[in-house]
């Protein structure tokens, strides 16, 4: 068991799947601004990974205000020959919330017994009845894997001890697993959630060829219902904008237990960076991930769309590589189709960049409230954006009175964004007020201490 009851500041646990310290990005960038930030705490870090090798590869130095890092690997656990145990229900649908009250010592046997003939009869009498007329051995595996993976990750977990609050950035398995640690442990949990997990893992599902159906639903099904024990279990639950928080009451979360924490930027770091509103060379940039829900396919066509209508520009793109699959075909696609003046500078300061650009395009087809847009207007750039997330609030496209930071425009639509880009180049004085208005607006509500200040509330609840 995990001690850390030396420190002499509250502990939070912080618990994140799939990002931090491993992946440069907008959710590891709040993340490391967030510990540093939050001076009166220590943090303990529990990650959760997709494969052994992932460990130890982190792309961060980490705050010193981290006292302890453990490592989850979501897949390939080794265990141990243990006598098979299964202590749940004959129906499927109440495993995920009988797992709750399982003792960590069964978690081992547990995972075992997955392949127990009681289990097989179990799930082939829930699947024929829920699916019936899929094929039996497919869903069987489905969610085998499905319970096996959550399983492993539980087993794998040193309970710390003495935790003032257990913090998930997410739902999905990191949040379902600070609430089985936050049940244990008898402690504060708190969940927030950048981006929205289930419409983002419905847009890898709808793209996935290799899955039935069924199969799909299937999943469906098991992240739905862990994202419901997450919202049941926390006493607090925070998303960026007012939409997100919708989604989230739908799902069944208790409006009580509702706030909305925006993103923040440290505007010292901002306040001497300007847009040079005097640079005569046109240039579009970016700030993303090269994975498919970032659409980066997409900019590339609407950039050679704005050259061949004989728009002299020059597409400028920041971000690590994520999918190298996806790089490899963006890659492929610039030389087919000869696509000009296209700069590609992987993970850099953006700050030196966004000041020579006249406009930020962000062609998305999934974001919560994109730190990459803030950055363009702290620093007085015109952006248009996917109509997605908290975009179309973040750019003021319906307040009256008030100039818009940007545009937003439907994801997906080819034309739409090179209109939308060619009002903005074709009138350069349009695009100097909607910086102005941008910049603004990230110094009136979108500043870093109001984000601190906000989650130190919700940590000092009794």
């Amino acid at each position: 068991m995990g001690s850390v009851s030396k420190n002499t500041k509250p502990v939070i646990a912080l618990v994140v799947e799939g990002a931090y310290p491993y992946r440069r990005g907008g959710l590891s960038n709040w993340i490391q601004d967030f510990i540093k930030g939050m001076e009166a705490y220590s943090f303990y870090l529990i990650t959760i990974v997709d494969r052994r090798e992932t460990c130890g590869s982190w792309v961060y130095e980490l705050p010193q205000n981290i006292i302890g890092l453990q490592e989850l690997v979501l897949e390939g656990m080794f265990l141990e020959e243990e006598e098979v145990g299964w202590g749940f229900s004959s129906n499927p649908e109440q495993w995920l919330v009988e797992l709750m009250d399982l003792e960590t010592s069964s978690l081992t046997s547990t995972r075992k017994a997955l392949r127990s003939p009681r289990v097989f009869s179990d799930l082939f009498q829930w699947i024929k009845y829920t699916y019936p007329n899929a094929a039996f051995i497919p869903l069987y595996r489905q969610l085998q894997a499905l319970f096996g993976n959550l399983l492993d990750l539980l087993a794998q977990i040193i309970l710390p001890e003495h935790l003032h609050c257990i913090h998930a950035l997410s739902t999905g398995y990191a949040g379902y697993l600070a609430a089985y640690l936050a049940r244990k442990l008898r402690c504060l949990f708190v969940l927030s959630e950048h981006g929205l997990y289930l419409l983002e893992k419905e847009e890898v599902l709808s793209r996935s060829s290799q899955l039935s159906p069924a199969q799909k639903d299937c999943i469906r099904w098991f992240f739905v219902e862990m994202s419901r024990i997450s919202y049941g279990q926390a006493r607090t639950v925070t998303t960026l904008f007012k939409e997100a928080q919708k989604h989230q009451v739908q799902l069944g979360c208790p409006v009580s237990k509702c706030q909305v924490v925006p993103n923040g930027l440290i505007w010292k770091d901002w306040r001497e960076v300007q847009r040079q509103t005097d640079n005569q060379k046109l240039q579009i940039g970016a700030i993303l991930r090269w994975t498919p829900l970032k659409n980066v396919l997409e900019l590339l066509f609407i950039h050679a769309n704005l050259c061949r209508k004989g728009y002299l520009v020059t597409l400028v793109i920041l971000g690590a590589t994520e999918d190298l699959t996806y790089w490899e075909v963006c890659q492929a696609a610039i030389l087919r189709w000869h696509i000009p003046r296209v700069e590609i500078q992987g993970h850099c300061c953006v700050q030196d960049y966004l000041v020579h650009w006249t406009c930020l395009v962000l062609p998305s087809l999934s974001e919560g409230q994109p730190l990459a847009l803030l950055e363009a207007m702290a620093a007085g750039i015109p952006c248009v954006a996917s109509d997605v997330g908290s975009c179309h609030q973040l750019l003021c496209q319906d307040l009256e009175g008030r100039v818009p930071a940007g545009i937003c425009v439907r994801p997906g639509d080819r034309e739409g964004f090179v209109q939308a880009l060619m009002q903005i180049l074709d009138n350069p004085e349009l695009g100097v007020q909607m910086g102005q208005a941008g910049r603004r607006q990230v110094q009136d509500f979108y500043q870093q201490e109001q984000v601190l200040a906000a989650y130190q509330r919700i940590y000092e609840v009794d």
